[in-house]
């Protein structure tokens, strides 16, 4: 039996000999091409040996596309593609990493797999995360099953007086005197409006498990500091919303290793305060010792492919790691395939997703291999063409989509092609692949149906990691007067936002704007927004009025 603990132990293992010198002797050009020839039959000796234990756990294609509420037609999702909870029942939309984004007062759909008629259905968001915590029931106005799917397709309401946050959803099933309950953590944004004005973030190669983040900082690599940074700086930023572009663990270690990475990954990501759409890259889907990695994403994070709405703004998220089961094998360093693959039926959902989206005010795409450039490299036989790139290419200019955004190569990038924006954003906690790369994200500015900002400086660069920190004093609900102190190293003005927890009462804020009061448990929620110059450390104050 494998003991939890003992992935653990092998992993700081090897996270030591992988930033040391023994692995860039190691990476010589001789030696490292010696040692993938000979890991790579190792790994066909793996492939026909262990095929038996794994069998066809090649993703069915369209089986895991979940169309999102704005653009549902029909449920495409099966119950075979996820695993159900002890009780029976499972959420299967609004995901944390699908979340519905929904204004006061509007409805949306909840996607319920349930084996069974139930009499009632309850729904409740609630921000329990929070130790303000605030809770709401949602109105099932009608329900729906779907025998295609599987699905029970509830149509709910959500009320005008709810306050813009991003709320956990419960669903409570009553059957045969039995009651069935499902939750999923920050899944349901209320929003105050769609804005026509809007920013998002653009983060990718998030690599937990990666040791080669080493090589560029062994502190901020050990325990995921830079990952947890990337996510604490966003939440101060507090955009509508987080795009994730893949690679978000790293599967290249030891047996067994996704197991215990996708369990942290999932625990790193719900630190977000803002809704984030996630889709795979390449290391989320290697097959390792009967581990399919996509198998694992479905369990823990979600559909392999979907599309969302803002308002009139249309996103399609991508899989471009959709290589066949036999091309995703992988033995410790030396996958056999990472580059680029799209197949035929993924394609055709693609298209009918971009034919349905006509009328949005524009369109665009997150994977993680830019389909600008062929991944034929990235094999280790050196025969990885990018299967359906160049049909993705014509679909992108057919239906005139605004922008792609995609990770994968470790350095920032900017491409217009045909009207269209190919952004490439950097790496936030892993190996470096330019001279003038740096761990970073980027912020995305939207006005009026266009892309206005997203560099950070020109001609293509990202946000650097580690520019901006904010410090708390006691910030529990015990102290009436608590200060936030923030340093900006950033050569751009930060737009942020700062949460108070205080004993209920009257404030103001000395360099800021209150823009929302909650109180729940005898403790009052204020939430705080700042504007701090370029090179600047300010202090925020909070304090009885």
């Amino acid at each position: 039996m494998f003991r939890p603990g003992i992935p653990s132990l092998i992993h700081n293992a090897l996270l030591i000999f992988y930033s040391c010198d023994a692995r860039k002797r190691l990476k010589t050009k001789i030696r490292y091409k010696l040692m993938r020839k000979t890991v790579y039959f190792l790994a066909l000796i793996l492939v026909f040996g262990s095929a038996p234990l794994v069998g066809n756990q090649s993703p069915a294609g369209n089986s895991e596309a979940v169309y999102t509420e704005a653009v549902y037609n029909e449920a495409n999702a099966t119950l075979s593609d996820y695993v159900l909870t002890n009780s029976g029942i499972k959420i299967i939309y609004p995901l944390f990493s699908t979340p519905a984004i929904v204004r006061k007062g509007g409805n949306f759909s909840i996607m319920v797999s349930f084996d069974g008629a139930p009499e009632q259905w309850e729904c409740e968001i609630s921000t329990a995360y929070d130790i303000v915590c605030e809770d709401y029931f949602l109105a099932v106005e009608d329900e729906e099953y779907n025998p295609t799917s599987g699905l029970w397709i509830l149509n709910v309401t959500v009320p005008s007086n709810v306050n813009e946050d991003l709320y956990n959803i419960t669903v409570v099933a009553y059957s045969d005197g039995d009651k069935y309950q499902a939750d999923e953590p920050k899944s349901v944004s209320v929003v105050n409006e769609f804005k026509n004005n809007f920013s998002f973030v653009h983060l990718t190669d998030f690599h937990i498990g990666d040791p080669r983040g080493m090589t560029v900082d062994v502190r901020k690599t050990i325990g995921w500091k830079a990952a947890r940074k990337s996510v604490e700086e966003i939440n101060l930023l507090n955009p509508d919303f987080v795009i994730i572009t893949g690679d978000l663990v790293f599967g290249q270690l030891y047996p067994f290793e996704y197991s215990v990475e996708y369990r942290k990954c999932y625990k790193i990501l719900q630190q977000f305060d803002v809704p984030t759409f996630l889709c795979p890259g390449n290391h989320d889907g290697y097959i390792q010792t009967g581990q399919d990695g996509f198998r694992l994403w479905e369990k823990f994070i979600g559909p392999l492919y979907y599309s969302f709405n803002y308002g009139d703004y249309h996103f399609t998220s991508v899989n471009s790691y959709d290589w066949p089961a036999p091309s995703r094998w992988a033995i410790s360093y030396a996958p056999l395939q990472w580059g680029g693959h799209i197949r035929e039926e993924q394609m055709k959902w693609i298209e009918k997703d971009l034919e349905h989206s006509t009328n949005a005010k524009a369109r665009f795409i997150m994977l993680h291999h830019n389909p600008l450039w062929d991944t034929k490299n990235d094999s280790l036989l050196k025969n990885g063409n990018y299967t359906g790139r160049e049909e993705l290419l014509s679909l992108i200019e057919k239906y005139n989509v605004s922008a792609v955004f995609d990770g994968h190569v470790h350095y920032d990038n900017v491409t217009e092609r045909n009207g269209t924006l190919y952004i490439t954003t950097t790496t936030c906690a892993s190996e470096l692949s330019a001279e003038d790369a740096y761990w970073g994200y980027r912020l995305i500015e939207v006005e009026d149906g266009k892309i206005v900002s997203y560099n950070y400086k020109e001609p293509k660069y990202s946000i650097p990691l580690y520019r901006l920190n904010c410090t708390y004093s006691e910030n529990d609900g015990s102290a009436s007067t608590v200060s936030a102190e923030i340093e900006n190293d950033l050569e751009m003005n930060v737009e942020a936002t700062l949460h108070f927890y205080v004993p209920p009462g009257d404030y103001e804020v000395d360099n800021g704007e209150i823009i929302r009061e909650a109180e729940a448990n005898g403790i009052e929620r204020v939430d705080v927004s700042t504007s701090i110059p370029p090179t600047t450390s300010m202090e925020v104050v909070i304090h009885p009025s």
